[in-house]
């Protein structure tokens, strides 16, 4: 069967049989996407899919379907609208008396839609189970508010309509608030943000739901789902009606584009199928950026609009549905600005018109008012028309610049008040800089919003650091926020570290420049512009020094305190840092980063504060921690003969590398030990994470041994120190969490890590097997050439080997056999993980300790990595 002549005579003259109507179905289905891929429009198609589906549908049920008088077939839901995108279900309801002699040919009917391949929802009711259910669930009923008959009782679907349509069951105003809350737990789901970088088209804020949510509450209350029906009743003008439905035509395109690449009815705008997407509709990489990056900026603007639009909507009818009109008084704030029924409203809706200034001033009231709920409607519309209004005079305007940086001097409020300029396009119209990163993307899973809302985060998370109630969640954070002379600078710099994503090149030296213009033209004075300037240029130097640099070196130290120069610049830099990668990703954040960037912050500041002319000797150092350690171990009842005896073996630099608590726990452990080799957990240490310390026979390849054994047990390694004594020991010490970022807290799991570390350094076992753990879709997908790079450090006669690469189970193991396989010695090891990409350094020599100086070994090695990190 391949056209609509030839379906409907064989169903009725003959036995019905699948697999015919099933090739038609998937001919029809074909042909449909065809014409999409050559350039028509979405609408025309998933109204005819749905017209295919009626008469297939009608033709079945008048052949097998039941045969009395009062049962009716009724598309509902999506169907009911006649929406039926390349795999939507099929909504249906039959509509019965309860004639339990109908149930054989009902079932006949749903059976044989299952066995074409349909994706149906159905449902067998009368007419008061309809009601029922109606009454007791609000999405049941919007479900049958878009009823539509298919074949059968005309009598008996009018007489359901009626009664389904009557203001008993859901009047409009609770019809209303009940869409209404449903709206709002839905989008909680999402983070109440639209920019979730594999956001959903349908329920995803500013997606399709929430434009058939304002239809379905027209529909109730006007009686027509037509947003035509908005401008005749003045709910919407021309204008935005316009708007509401082009996105919502944008959005239907996309949608059937994505059911059509992921073969099924996926409404997530996964990773992998985003490229795809963004070469369809035309986004191609270039220099700059790639085309899956233009293209989702295109789409997160088109939910951001889509999104104003259901706000003011939804406003509108609570205002039009709710409040009597003998409620809606206001009660005037100043000369311009009232109070509404709770929200802020302007005493003359032309006043920002002629006064566009008064768009800045609407978020200072709204500061000054906390207990207001937003601003209504109509001010909301005032609100869109004005910002066009905002040009280069509006900008450098000094009054409208004071108003601006108001927000930013005001102890409370800056983060409501930002958020909603950018909810309303003000941000983006007063700052151009801004609006070109709302919506803009990173494609890779380190970055989990887009960078107008991470910067917006990252301004949230500074605030939080003020507020008493969250002080314990981040103690030393709210210490040094309370310090602050200035932390106006440090809101700017968040503003503006991100500023500019998406030009190409450095975007912290770009950022630099953008806001060295801005402080120009606001006449910030030169010493404050220099501060915001070197913030924005240096906002990633602390997280990458503590990431790559042995912060336990006091050489180290002494360079990064040079960097920094003062340590209210070493304030303002951590509480950004921190603030920073809390808001990039959810997961990133954990008690060993905290404690790796505080740690960092006060060996930074005890140099700074010692004085830069004054740098501490790592002899100072290791005799401190000495004599600290000492005093610790007297109190553990350890005698001064049995630690003189075990640290004579010790290397001077183990004195360095460790702190007095560390030495102090790992020389009472071995002195106390009555076996070997030693494993011993420590369940949550100052380092952020369970403490494995291993004390052993030094032995060939110890390192990959252990590394291979904690990842088999599925434990991920956060960092490593490595040791060798005099007398040939291995004193190696991990910092692992668990799969879910937690510490080692189960009594028995650390019993079971401990037994088989001891085993396996006995006699490996595990070495020989692969570390075996099922990769997520993410890891999968996200896999890009790895980086494989050599350099001497010749203040530790080593060499340095930098690996970038992305991160998959068993990947440090991985590492580690290639260099056993090259009878490399690895002598230290620095651990980062980036969302989906590892950065690692490793101090490696030969077994006789010297460095590989050979390029031509080094170019082997290199090769032999990325052939094991990089399988085809």
């Amino acid at each position: 069967m391949t056209s609509d002549s030839t379906l409907s005579e064989p169903l009725h003259q003959q036995p019905l049989s699948p697999e015919p109507i099933r090739e038609h179905l998937a001919a029809q289905q074909q042909q449909r996407h065809q014409r999409f891929l050559l350039g028509e429009a979405a609408r025309t198609l998933i109204r005819e899919r749905s017209d295919e589906v009626d008469k297939v549908l009608t033709a079945i049920w008048d052949q097998i379907g039941p045969t009395g008088a009062k049962e009716a077939l009724i598309a509902v839901g999506g169907y009911g609208r006649q929406e039926l995108h390349p795999f939507s279900d099929i909504d249906l309801l039959i509509l019965t008396d309860g004639n339990s002699e109908n149930q054989p040919s009902i079932s006949a009917f749903i059976t044989l839609l299952w066995d074409l391949g349909l994706q149906i929802g159905h449902s067998v009711r009368s007419i008061d189970e309809c009601i029922e259910e109606s009454r007791n669930d609000v999405t049941v009923a919007t479900n049958l508010l878009e009823a539509r008959l298919l074949s059968g009782s005309h009598t008996q679907f009018e007489q359901f309509q009626q009664q389904i349509g009557d203001d008993a069951i859901w009047p409009s105003g609770p019809f209303f608030i009940a869409k209404r809350n449903e709206q709002q737990a839905r989008l909680q789901k999402y983070n109440e943000t639209a920019y979730n970088l594999e956001p959903n088209i349908k329920e995803g804020p500013g997606g399709l739901r929430d434009i058939q949510n304002i239809l379905w509450v027209t529909r109730r209350h006007f009686g027509s789902s037509n947003p035509q029906e908005l401008v005749e009743h003045q709910f919407l003008t021309k204008a935005e009606c316009t708007d509401l439905e082009a996105g919502q035509e944008r959005l239907w395109e996309i949608r059937f584009a994505l059911h059509l690449i992921a073969g099924r009815p996926e409404e997530r705008l996964l990773f992998e199928h985003q490229p795809e997407l963004a070469q369809h509709f035309g986004h191609l990489d270039n220099d700059k950026n790639r085309g899956v990056e233009s293209f989702m900026h295109s789409y997160f603007r088109i939910i951001r609009e889509l999104s104003r639009l259901n706000e003011m909507l939804l406003q509108l009818f609570e205002e039009q549905l709710l409040i009597p009109p003998e409620s809606r008084e206001t009660h005037p704030i100043d000369k311009h600005f009232g109070i509404s029924n709770g929200y802020l409203t302007l005493l003359n809706p032309d006043s920002m018109k002629q006064d566009p200034s008064l768009t800045l001033t609407l978020f200072l009231v709204l500061r000054q008012h906390p207990k207001l709920k937003g601003v209504t409607a109509e001010t909301l519309r005032q609100l869109r028309a004005t910002r066009h209004a905002i040009d280069d005079s509006f900008r450098h305007d000094r009054n409208n610049q004071h108003r601006f940086l108001e927000l930013f001097y005001s102890p409370t409020g800056l983060t409501h008040s930002l958020r909603r300029m950018n909810r309303y396009g003000i941000l983006g119209a007063w700052m151009p800089e801004f609006e070109r990163i709302i919506g803009l993307m990173q494609y890779d899973l380190f970055h989990a919003y887009t960078v107008d809302e991470h910067t917006l985060f990252v301004i949230r998370n500074l605030r939080r650091f003020t507020i008493p109630e969250h002080r314990e969640e981040s103690p030393l954070q709210s210490e040094l926020m309370a310090q602050l002379e200035h932390p106006e600078q440090l809101y700017l710099a968040a503003l503006f570290h991100d500023i500019a994503k998406g030009r190409g090149g450095d975007h912290s030296q770009l950022g630099s420049e953008v806001v060295q213009t801005f402080c120009t033209q606001y006449q910030i004075n030169p010493e404050t512009a220099a501060e915001i300037s070197w913030l924005v240029e240096n906002h990633l130097l602390m997280s990458t020094f503590a990431q790559r640099r042995d912060i336990d070196d006091p050489q180290e130290i002494h360079a990064f305190a040079q960097l920094v120069g003062t340590l209210a610049r070493l304030k303002m830099l951590y509480l950004l840092t921190v603030a920073d990668i809390r808001a990039t990703n959810r997961t990133l954040w954990n008690h060993w980063k905290d404690t790796l960037l505080s740690r960092l912050y006060q060996l930074t500041s005890s140099a700074l504060e010692r004085g830069l002319q004054q740098p501490e000797e790592s002899d100072d150092r290791i005799t401190e921690n000495r004599r600290t350690a000492r005093e610790l171990l007297r109190q553990d009842q350890c005698t001064e003969e049995e630690i003189n005896d075990l640290w004579s073996h010790f290397e001077e630099e183990y004195f360095q590398k460790q702190d007095a608590r560390e030495i102090s726990w790992h020389t009472c452990s071995i002195i106390r030990s009555n076996q070997f080799p030693l494993v011993q957990l420590r369940e949550e240490s100052h380092h952020g994470g369970t403490e494995i310390l291993i004390y052993s026979r030094d032995r060939q390849f110890l390192f990959p041994i252990l590394v291979h054994t904690l990842e088999s047990l599925g434990l991920e390694i956060q960092a490593a120190k490595i040791n060798t004594t005099l007398n040939s020991y291995a004193l190696d010490i991990f910092t692992v969490l668990d799969q879910q970022g937690k510490t080692i807290r189960d009594p028995e799991w650390a019993q079971q890590i401990q037994q088989t570390l001891q085993k396996e350094i006995e006699q490996p076992t595990l070495l020989e097997q692969p570390t075996l753990y099922r990769q997520s879709r993410h890891q999968k997908h996200f896999h890009d050439e790895s980086i494989i790079q050599f350099c001497q450090d010749a203040r530790k006669a080593q060499t340095i080997l930098e690996v970038h690469a992305t991160d998959r189970p068993g990947l440090l193991s991985t590492i580690c056999r290639v260099l056993m396989e090259h009878n490399v010695r690895i002598q230290g090891a620095k651990i980062a993980t980036l969302g989906e990409r590892i950065e690692d350094l490793f101090w490696i020599t030969h077994q006789d300790n010297q460095p590989l100086e050979q390029i031509e070994e080094q170019q082997q090695i290199a090769e032999d990595l990325r052939l094991a990190l990089d399988p085809e």
